[in-house]
């Protein structure tokens, strides 16, 4: 049985140059951020090719992935499963710093199934333009998805730090996470080595609020777990109709409360 997912986010880092306040992945409550080693970056992506066939779209995110000092080692593998990623290789950076020419030369060798993901907070972005420039001076496709002004892309960022259950049977549960985009497209996320399926569920796990159920992860750096386990992880995940995070998620969902994006800590 072949396993085909539509996407799939590697945090190859969980250093930022932001603090914002809603980050979708917590990156700012992190005590201590670290960066994936690159020997594990390189075995955590053949790993999920070990179990995972195909998939639509591949990111690259963080943190602020430019952080990440081995990024160009990491696409130029990632780049040897493209036949295998039938969309494209995504890099999601916030605007604070030039992508190097290096990585530019490579994106537009690849750029064919590459897509750049730029995130526009206005002042705390100031290399927008610049980035725009490059890629266009590479032919490289991209977005700007722009969170401030007038142009507020979709309508703002949901507050997923609240983790009290909200949902306490397994009927309500299902009910909930049929309306999350996230749950309903099956998108998974890589961090820490661990296939998870969403960053809400990685940090419930992380920090206790739901116990670590073998059954709703694949730890793909774990040698003492077979493929054939982890597969049967990642089937479970693809037929649960919901997670155990979902009851305590209030869902990327429509009439769910919308805030400013990009509000820094203090």
């Amino acid at each position: 049985m072949g396993f085909h997912l539509k996407r799939t986010a590697l945090c190859i880092s969980e250093l930022c140059n932001l603090k914002c306040k809603l980050c979708l992945a917590y990156i700012p409550y992190v005590k201590h951020p670290k960066q994936m080693s690159l020997p594990d970056a390189l075995k955590c992506i053949d790993s999920y090719f070990e179990i995972v066939d195909t998939v639509d779209m591949f990111t690259i995110t963080g943190g602020e992935p430019l952080l990440y000092p081995h990024l160009l080692e990491v696409f130029s593998h990632l780049y040897t499963y493209e036949d295998r990623i039938l969309k494209s290789v995504d890099f999601v950076t916030n605007g604070g710093f030039d992508i190097p020419e290096s990585l530019l030369n490579l994106f537009a060798q690849h750029r064919s199934k590459t897509k750049i993901v730029i995130s526009d907070y206005g002042d705390l972005s100031p290399k927008v333009s610049s980035i725009c420039a490059a890629l266009e001076s590479h032919q490289i496709p991209y977005r700007v998805s722009v969170f401030h002004g007038s142009e507020l892309y979709y309508d703002g960022w949901i507050d997923f730090t609240d983790h009290t259950q909200k949902y306490f049977t397994i009927e309500e549960r299902d009910q909930h996470s049929s309306q999350c985009i996230h749950s309903v497209g099956k998108y998974f996320l890589l961090r820490d080595g661990e296939l998870h399926s969403c960053s809400r569920s990685y940090w419930r796990m992380l920090n206790g609020i739901i116990p670590k159920d073998p059954l709703e992860y694949v730890p793909l750096l774990d040698d003492n777990t077979s493929i054939e386990q982890k597969r049967l992880a990642l089937q479970h995940m693809l037929n649960q109709k919901s997670s155990a995070s979902c009851a305590y998620c209030v869902g990327l969902k429509n009439g769910v409360p919308r805030h400013q994006p990009a509000e820094q800590l203090r």
